[in-house]
Formats: structure tokens, sequence, C-alpha cells
């Protein structure tokens, strides 16, 4: 009777093939597995043989659709035996198939096999498998070392190496390794022109599921059969917020390759995190840019600011743009609530707790209009009347603001350079010193830890020091991309999101304060390319009545 019970209950053959093992010749292809497998039972009489696979799933998964649907029917009490080919097709985690195969098995009363390992629980404890689970393990921890290091080299070398290319690229049919624009590169270059317009991305999402264009996850699927058992699949045209800013925030899109934004914790723990943008691998000029890098530095102020749907406050054409002069927090937006309470912008922080914290910095959206618009005429006509000299003008102003710093920090540079030199005379003279026996390995070891740390320490301040001293020789080509920027400006009479968006980095705010008798606010405006046009102390004044600017009028006014 037992025996009968012991023939109803399945034999569950199982077989596993990963990507990786795909490499290893026809020895673990599936074929190969189920032939073995099939030939064993048959020879040692068992019956009622089911076939269990999972094809394409590394050995560190035990999340895998068949070998879950064995151990369900394992806990049913419905497998009497489970064959595999050997100890690592059942899993590469020694742990975890240790705990499988010493414990849960047992448990259910089903005699476990690994042909190749020579192991059979019926025959009593084999003390040679936990070590089998261990150097599975240490295969499977050495394959995703040798797969991570040569995807890292081609992605260095420029190849993309992605399973799926970002929305609106398609790989090269010439080149696999290489993106070319697809049919979908006018949505992306679209998508990039609404947000620069000052369209929120709820609001561009929207719009493309108006229009019945094809989300990222419609397109994967129609193009590679991906996402097909995904709910989400039914909806091909459904787009939210989060699929544009994603799009809007890939850097791919500028044309360079960057690999390695995130990766998984170990080969075993498959969770995503974040990894720190300076290990990131980028590669410049690696396939065509749908959207050049003003527009998307421009565009990624804009998605990072949590912006209400553009229909619930049209006035609103700042939003993102302006910051509280007394906590730096931004200034909130407040819509007209009647004939004498215009829209107006005030401190968000003031506003969140109770006028607790900081001032309200109220002003209204008709004076900073009035005084945007006229700040911004009066750039655009200078760089309209003489451009060559209003650039110099802007140029003299960023450099007396850091002639001074510049002087210091060259000096420095220099410093730091001659003293790397001297330390590598010392550190050859110690070296030959040691070699010769007039210093100790101990006094030599001491003293070159020394040296070497202190010349590290001054090659990463040298590298600091150049990328300021870079920063200010930009500043020069900045004042020339800005009066080319502004010049088309020069008849403007409304303002529009996309003009404040292009030409502004930020407003600051500040308290109103009482000057030669009068109440005033002093505005100051950051603007592309150049920043703050004038000192510290400088910006734009307004009053109840009137409005006056500190900057001259004409350069060198």
């Amino acid at each position: 009777m037992a025996k009968l019970k012991q023939q109803i209950k399945i034999t569950a053959l199982y077989c596993r093939l990963s990507r990786d093992d795909e490499y290893s010749g026809d020895s673990v292809s599936i074929q190969t597995q189920k032939t073995l497998l099939g030939q064993f039972a048959k020879e040692q009489g068992f019956t009622n043989c089911e076939y269990f696979v999972d094809d394409g799933y590394s050995g560190t998964n035990y999340n895998r659709p068949d070998f879950q649907r064995m151990l369900n029917l394992v806990e049913d009490g419905q497998v009497g035996i489970v064959i595999v080919k050997d100890l690592s097709r059942l899993g590469r985690d020694y742990l975890q198939t240790g705990y499988y195969t010493e414990v849960v098995f047992p448990e259910h009363n089903v005699r476990f096999i690994a042909i190749n390992d020579n192991v059979d629980s019926a025959a009593g404890d084999n003390e040679f498998a936990p070590f089998k689970n261990i150097i599975n393990e240490w295969y499977a921890r050495d394959s995703s070392r040798k797969v991570r290091s040569a995807l890292q080299a081609k992605a260095r070398n420029g190849e993309y190496t992605g399973s799926y290319p970002p929305f609106g690229y398609c790989k090269d049919p010439m080149d696999r390794h290489h993106l070319i624009a697809s049919e979908y590169a006018p949505v992306v270059k679209r998508m990039f022109q609404m947000a620069l317009e000052g369209q929120t991305c709820y609001a561009i999402a929207k719009k493309l599921e108006k229009e019945q264009v094809p989300t990222p996850r419609a397109t994967l699927m129609e193009a590679h059969g991906k996402y097909e058992t995904i709910e989400r699949a039914k909806y091909p045209h459904k787009w939210d917020k989060g699929t544009v800013r994603n799009i809007l925030q890939n850097p791919m899109y500028l044309g360079k390759l960057v690999w390695q934004k995130t990766q998984t914790k170990s080969f075993k723990d498959k969770r995503i995190v974040a990894r720190p943008e300076e290990e990131w691998i980028t590669v410049e000029g690696t396939h065509e840019a749908l959207v050049d890098e003003d527009t998307f530095y421009t565009v990624q102020q804009r998605v990072q600011v949590k912006q209400p749907a553009p229909t619930t406050n049209p006035e609103n054409k700042l939003r993102g743009l302006l910051f509280c002069g007394g906590c730096n927090s931004r200034m909130e937006f407040s819509s007209a609530t009647g004939r004498k309470n215009c829209g107006h912008y005030c401190c968000g922080k003031h506003r969140h707790y109770g006028g607790k914290e900081c001032s309200t910095h109220y002003i209204s959206v008709k004076q900073i209009n009035a005084v945007l618009l006229e700040d911004i005429q009066r750039h655009a006509s200078l760089a309209a009347v003489d451009k060559e000299k209003y650039i110099a003008y802007l140029t003299q102003l960023s450099e007396k603001e850091w002639v001074g710093e510049k002087a210091s920090y060259t000096k420095e540079a220099e410093q730091c350079q001659r003293r790397i030199s001297e330390l590598d005379i010392l550190l050859k003279r110690l070296y030959e010193d040691n070699v010769f026996g007039r210093i100790s390995d101990e006094r030599f070891a001491s003293l070159s830890a020394d040296y070497e740390a202190e010349s590290r320490k001054l090659k990463d301040r040298y590298k600091e020091i150049q990328t300021l001293l870079d920063n200010y020789a930009q500043q020069s080509r900045d004042a020339k991309e800005f009066a080319a920027l502004v010049e088309q400006y020069t008849n403007i009479t409304e303002l529009t999101e996309e003009l404040l968006h292009t030409l502004i980095e930020k407003i600051v705010v500040h308290e109103k304060e009482v000057i030669d008798g009068e109440t005033v606010m002093r505005i100051d405006i950051y603007y592309r390319f150049i920043g703050k046009v004038g000192s510290e102390d400088d910006g734009i004044l307004i009053t109840p009545k009137t409005r006056r600017a500190s900057i001259p009028l004409a350069p060198g006014a």
C-alpha cells in the first residue's frame, strides 16, 4: 500500500538554465537536462514523472515560476521525489539550497536526488553536499563579477549595454551596441519643448494620452514582447506624470551614455540601489542628441519643482523661480480672490508655519511682472544696440567679483605644484636611503606614508582649484551666450513662461525696508549664464509708486 502511495505521488524532474549557463555548452542546456533526468527516472523505475523547467533564470533567484510551482506541490504533499542534474540546478545560494534540501524536502518526506553530485537523501546524509553548495555559490559570485566587469568595459567604450533602448531610440541594426533615433524621437523633442514652455509633467502626460501616443511600456511590448502580462498593458496610451518626468530627466537624450546609475545590492540580493553620481560611467557623443544642453538643464529646474496643474493658476508663470531672501525657501503663489486682492507670492515657510517663521515677503504678480519686463527689455536693448560693448560690460562686472579670488587661487595652485614636485624628489631620495641602508625599513615606511598622504591631498586640492579657475574662465564665454540669448527679446511686450524660464535662473525677493524715509523692497534677478548683474548690495528696488534700477542703463554709464 505504501509503495502504491509512493507511485501515485509526482516525480518532479527539475531543470534550470540561466543566461550565464548558456555559454557553458550543450552539457547544461534544457534539452540535455530533460533527456538525462528522463532516462535516469526510467532506469530507476520512477513513474508519474513531471518536468518543471525554468529557462533563463539565475541560480541566485529562487522566485522562479516553475520552482515555486514545484514547491507548492511539495507543500501540498503531492511530490514524492525531486530529481535534478546537479545541486547547482536547484540553486547557487548555499544557504537557500541547503534550506530546501535539509529542511523543506525532509519535512514533507520528499526524496531528493542530484545525479551528477551523487546526492540521494534515501542513502542518508551526504557530508559533501554543503561544500558543493558553497562552490556553486562561489561560481555565481565569480560569474556576477565577470559579467559586471565586462559590462563596465563596454560602457566605457561607448557601447550601449542595456536590454532595451530609451524611449525615442532604437538599437542600430548594423551595430546592436549603439543607438539611433527611432520613430518616437519627435515625441521626445516635443515633450522637452512643452516642458520648456512651462507645461507640467501632468499636462504633458494628459496631452500625449489625448493624442493616443503609445507609452514607452507599450512600445517595448510591441517591439520586444515585454510587459505583455502587466495589467497596464491593456492601456497602451495611458501616460502618467512619472513616466514623463523620467524621460525629461534622462541625460541619455543629450547624446551621451550614462551607465551604472543604479546597481543591485549583491549577486544574491537583487534590490536596486542608487549609486553616487561620481561613480556613474559617462561617455559623451555616443549617439544622436534629441535635445540641446541649454534646453535640458532648463527643463531640469522645471521638473524638480512640485507644481499644481497650470489650469488652476494660469497667472503663476514664475513657478519655481521665486525664493525668499530671508530663509531661502520657495515663494508660494496665491491666486486672486477678489477685485482688491490680486494674485501674489509670499514666503512658503512663513505660510506653512502660521507666520511663526520668517516674514511674509509679500509681492503681487503685477509688481514682479512689471519689474521683470522692464529689466529684460533693458538687457535686450543693450545687446541689440552694441552687443560687443554689452558683452564687455557683463564681463567687467563678473571680473570685479572674482579678480581677487582668481589671483589667490592661481597662487595657491602654483604652490601646490611646487610642493608636489618637492615631495616627488623627497620620496626618491628616501627610497635610495632605504636601499643603501641609511634609514631603517620602519623609518622609510613611516616617512613615505606621510609624504604620499600629503601628495595625495595636494593633488586633490590642485584639481579643485583648477575647476574653480575653469569656472572663472567660463564666465566670459557665458556673457556672450547670454547676450545672444537676450537679444532675441528686444521687442517683447509681455512675459511668457517659456521666456521667463529660458532667461532667468532664480529671483530672490527681500523683505520691505525703509530707505531715506521710503518703504522699498529689493529684488535680485539671477539670469542664466551671468547670474546677478551688479554687486552684492545691488538689486532692483521697488516702491508702491516707483521702481528704480541700481544697474546702469547703458554699459559704462
